[in-house]
């Protein structure tokens, strides 16, 4: 049964035609009346939908979406923590196997349909809740994702002032040491001695209450200056998520969140006519940035080092399932599949558009910019191990940890300060701005395809949808704040995707039928895609099967999100993580429920609508 759905050719109801399974204003011959590539005829109500200007807005925008933050800080570390090599190893694969066909897949659905996330799902009406979550996730990133790209312009502006002050303790900062040293400060008198606050408290001669005499060794707790700007200047870390400690919303991060919720909102303005002309900068200039800091890192003296602990493998991890989970989340998180993105840009595409080689151009271009951010954090790795006399993983760091507090660090280092910090937050919040766009286009598209008269309204939708967002993401800029972005991530962001991608891909190719799609992509390129049976497998068996694996594993080992001393978040903090969780994913069985309570007949509800 199983084989016959996947495989073999999914017969059409009796009136089905494919001349008439396309959107609207494309004629039989799939040519437009203009002699065009198959948009919509002039008039057409579906012109007010809007095109891209030109191929290179798509494919700019597309790479934009895709290559992001998380290519910086997020996947040079993951590849230090999982095995160097074994991690790329497991990455690629996974790449061929889900994450190039995904995003084909994606691509293909927003193009033929020339829908959004939601109105894309008249292929198989009862799937629709999918696109709604995907429109709820983009919204939950996008708020939280603002106020990563607040951090960045408290560091930008920071950056012009005559001395770095992430390089500068300050008087009521304690224990705090202004650059790492490779000899810490310790206590060595043979004395009495005892612990107190993981600290090395040393008394000569005296005596002390459950104290032993021996020789005090262990290092004094210090904490570099750049990593307590950021805690206790930046964000003001408070001790947790308890609503005394949350406080209330600090004043700078408060201003550079307005400032980056304003050029957010101005770039969107008019739309992918905006958009896509503001990408020609945004999408280009981190990849000079990253060049240029390539070639300096590569100068530094031990930079081979850092490359070398990049790229060693070690083959014990390969079979490592965590390594493959870990390669697995990397990818969902890197190319923004599942979020609604891909869909939403295609959806602007012209009908006869060559999508199979965007696809593949894009995907590849994400894999390429992760490996060039890996060269430029580790090199530089590799200049500070070799100035501190440590190793390289001793500097190593991800997250937040990676963009706001070492990399800082770095580039003091290399003069001229001010002009290097200055170009690497700059480049991170273009990085940052790119992202962005897609995750509102997307929520932005949804909303006008379900309300078509909105259109004309869209302005003030991006508006007010602006003015929203940046209240909703207020709590994320208070002293726990930090937390809160924690939560909203793990929850709202990181498991639900991935349930999602699952449930999405089972909608399409078991569903609606992968040997039917194949035939919608035939009938829209003028030919199969090159090596479909490989784009059929990966489809109907590989993808699915591997992402509910992945899916049952997180399950099956799941982790609450964790304060910095590895303490769980709270009770009442995970409930309300549930709870964005719910929110995110309970589209998809309450749409299925309506569907089969409109229908009065679960036979029914899984057919697809010959026009989608």
């Amino acid at each position: 049964m199983l084989y016959s759905v996947l495989f073999l050719p999914q017969e059409p109801p009796p009136n089905y035609s494919q001349a008439s399974h396309v959107r609207p204003g494309v004629p039989k011959d799939g040519q437009a009346p203009d002699g065009g590539e198959g948009g919509p005829a002039p008039g057409d109500a579906e012109d007010d939908r809007g095109h891209w200007g030109n191929k290179m807005e798509f494919l700019l925008s597309c790479v934009g979406l895709s290559v992001g933050l998380g290519n910086v800080w997020r996947f040079p570390y993951k590849a230090y923590e999982n095995g160097g090599a074994s991690f790329l190893i497991a990455y690629i694969v996974l790449q061929l196997l889900v994450g190039k066909p995904m995003y084909f897949m994606e691509l293909v659905m927003g193009q033929f349909s020339a829908k959004g996330p939601t109105k894309v799902w008249d292929m198989n009406p009862s799937a629709k809740g999918i696109g709604i979550s995907m429109c709820i996730i983009s919204l939950i990133v996008a708020i939280y994702y603002n106020v990563i790209m607040a951090y960045t312009l408290i560091y930008f502006f920071s950056s012009m002032q005559k001395t770095l002050p992430w390089m500068k303790c300050k008087d009521e900062w304690p224990d705090c040491v202004e650059e790492r040293s490779p000899t810490p400060e310790t206590c060595t008198a043979n004395s009495t001695a005892m612990a107190l606050l993981n600290a090395c408290s040393c008394t000569n001669n005296a005596t002390i209450d459950s104290a032993l005499p021996y020789n005090c060794t262990e290092q004094r707790n210090v904490t570099t200056s750049a990593e307590l700007f950021f805690y206790q200047e930046v964000i003001k870390r408070s001790e947790g998520l308890e609503p005394e400690n949350m406080g209330e919303p600090l004043w700078k991060l408060t201003l550079c969140l307005l400032l980056a919720w304003v050029v957010v909102v101005i770039c969107l303005i008019k739309g992918i006519k905006s958009s896509g002309k503001v990408v020609y900068f945004t999408a280009t200039f981190p990849y000079v940035i990253l060049l240029i800091l390539l070639v300096r890192g590569c100068l530094l003296d031990g930079a081979a080092d850092g490359v070398k602990f990049f790229i060693e493998p070690d083959w014990d991890k390969v079979l490592e399932i965590k390594v493959w989970v870990a390669a697995a989340g990397q990818m969902f998180f890197s190319l923004s599949v599942s979020f609604g993105g891909i869909i939403m840009y295609g959806s602007y595409n012209k009908f006869k558009n060559q999508v199979y080689y965007d696809s593949l151009l894009i995907s590849v271009m994400d894999l390429v910019t992760s490996v060039i951010a890996g060269f430029v954090v580790f090199t530089t790795f590799g200049g500070m191990a070799k100035k501190l006399g440590v190793e390289v993983k001793d500097v190593a760091e991800g997250g937040y940890g990676l963009a706001f507090i070492v990399y800082p660090e770095a580039l003091s280092n290399l003069p001229p300060a001010q002009l290097w910090s200055i170009l690497f937050f700059f480049m991170l919040f273009t990085l940052g701005l790119d992202s962005e766009f897609g995750l509102m286009e997307t929520i932005l598209t949804c909303l006008q395809d379900e309300f078509p008269k909105t259109r004309k309204y869209k302005s003030y939708i991006c508006v007010g949808l602006g003015m929203g967002c940046f209240l909703l993401a207020l709590p994320c800029v208070c002293p726990g704040g930090d937390y809160v972005v924690t939560m909203m991530d793990h929850y709202g962001a990181d498991f639900s995707v991935l349930i999602l991608s699952c449930l999405e891909v089972i909608s399409v190719m078991w569903v609606y039928g992968v040997m039917r799609f194949v035939k919608d992509i035939e009938y829209m390129l003028g030919g199969k895609p090159h090596f479909w049976p490989y784009w059929v497998f990966c489809w109907a068996v590989a993808s699915p099967i591997l992402i509910a694996l992945l899916v049952i594993y997180r399950m099956v080992n799941y982790d609450a999100p964790t304060y910095p001393n590895g303490e769980d978040f709270p009770d009442f903090a995970q409930n309300i993580g549930w709870g964005i969780l719910a929110l995110a994913l309970c589209p998809v069985p309450l749409w299925f429920l309506y569907m089969a309570v409109k229908a009065r007949c679960s036979s029914s509800i899984a057919t697809f609508n010959e026009v989608w």
